[in-house]
């Protein structure tokens, strides 16, 4: 069984593509954590202002 090298098996061309994908993947992921943050926050305002609501009117009370 003769070996094979194979010494072009990534050709160049293709390096430029991988890390082009790598970066938008990159980019994709911190979007969405960015996203994600800024919802919990809106909830955790939104949580606040309901507590607030909430002893406001007495209905906390138990």
């Amino acid at each position: 069984m003769p070996l094979v090298l194979l010494q072009n098996a990534v050709p160049s061309c293709n390096l430029s593509y991988l890390a082009a994908a790598f970066a938008v993947s990159w980019v994709v992921f911190f979007a969405y954590v960015f996203f994600v943050t800024r919802k919990q926050q809106d909830l955790s305002r939104e949580i606040l202002q309901l507590r607030h609501t909430m002893e406001q009117s007495g209905a906390g009370d138990g």
